[in-house]
């Protein structure tokens, strides 16, 4: 692909390099982030990782995270490369990518979002919406290289995969992402410490958590299923934000449901809202860019001012 050639261009021909997660990182960011900072880390380059939120302790025992950083360098990187992210704002540093460009930095998109902002500001971009995860865009790129892909590279990517596709169940785990989970696996990726520390271990916060909002779960008759929590409910089960993350996959599990759809106060007193669907002939990314928010066709989110306040025994926002 040309762009492959471009980028490689771009490497060969530059020293400092930043890599930028989104907002809020999951698997796919952090990990994409881990597994090219490993990439280019091989030669005598620079290379820094940023991240504006911190990382989910899910996530802390893929190796490297301890060296993301939540702080824009001083210095101008040469190459600034943004990850994972469905757009501009997301990056948490808009401002001083755009002003970083100014003095001479190079931006490269490396994305799997619908096309976006960072688009038009971008030197080069190598999206496509159509592969499950920035991850497997990612792997696609390392063969490319020619770069030798050891087990910390490919647990990394796997677990962008992982994260992705629901752990495999979501309708975009395609014969490519299998082929693709397959390959990792060959190189050493640890699919049973990705899926103990994302799957399948669970704090009693987030346990705690998830019955309140199965007790407030309803399914309207145009098939939504949802509920929500409160900032008293967070704080009462001594939780944090991460310990809401998957709820929205499990609201999506009820059988009739069509949409699944999580909202939940956060601490800087605001309303994020998790939007999950499975069905092929509905876009909630369109809902969520309505609501200033963004994501994927099946997985999306946003954010609105308000709170919750329980009005004639109906929750509403004020």
């Amino acid at each position: 692909m040309e762009n492959f050639e471009k980028l490689e261009k771009i490497i060969d021909e530059n020293e400092n390099f930043l890599l930028i997660g989104h907002e809020k990182p999951d698997g796919d960011s952090i990990g994409s982030l881990l597994a090219f900072n490993a990439v280019l880390s091989r030669s005598k380059r620079t290379v820094s990782m940023l991240l504006k939120d911190k990382i989910p302790t899910v996530y802390h025992f893929l190796e490297g995270v301890e060296l993301i950083s939540s702080i824009f360098p001083s210095e101008v990187p040469e190459v600034i490369i943004l990850l994972d992210n469905g757009d501009m704002r997301r990056t948490g540093f808009s401002a001083e990518i755009l002003m970083a460009q100014k003095k001479g930095a190079i931006i490269v998109n490396i994305d799997h979002h619908q096309r976006n902002d960072i688009w038009k500001i971008a030197n080069l971009n190598l999206v496509n919406e159509n592969y499950s995860s920035t991850c497997e865009i990612l792997l696609e790129i390392i063969e490319n290289m020619q770069v030798e892909i050891n087990s910390r590279i490919a647990t990394a990517l796997l677990t962008g995969l992982h994260n992705d596709t629901g752990g495999f169940r979501h309708s975009n785990t395609s014969i490519s992402v299998l082929n693709a989970a397959s390959n990792l696996l060959k190189k050493g990726a640890k699919l049973k410490k990705i899926s103990e520390n994302t799957a399948i271990s669970h704090t009693v916060a987030m346990l705690k958590l998830w019955g309140i909002a199965l007790d407030r779960l309803r399914v309207s008759a145009e098939g939504i299923s949802y509920s929500i929590l409160t900032l008293t409910d967070i704080s009462n089960a001594e939780a944090t934000e991460d310990d809401v993350a998957g709820l929205v996959n499990l609201l999506n599990t009820v059988p009739e449901s069509k949409i699944a759809l999580l909202l939940y106060e956060t601490f800087d007193g605001k309303i994020r809202g998790s939007l999950r669907t499975e069905s092929d002939s509905i876009d909630i990314s369109i809902l969520a860019n309505i609501l200033g928010g963004g994501g994927h066709k099946k997985a999306a989110g946003f954010t609105i001012e308000g709170k919750f306040e329980k009005l004639n025994n109906q929750w509403k926002i004020v």
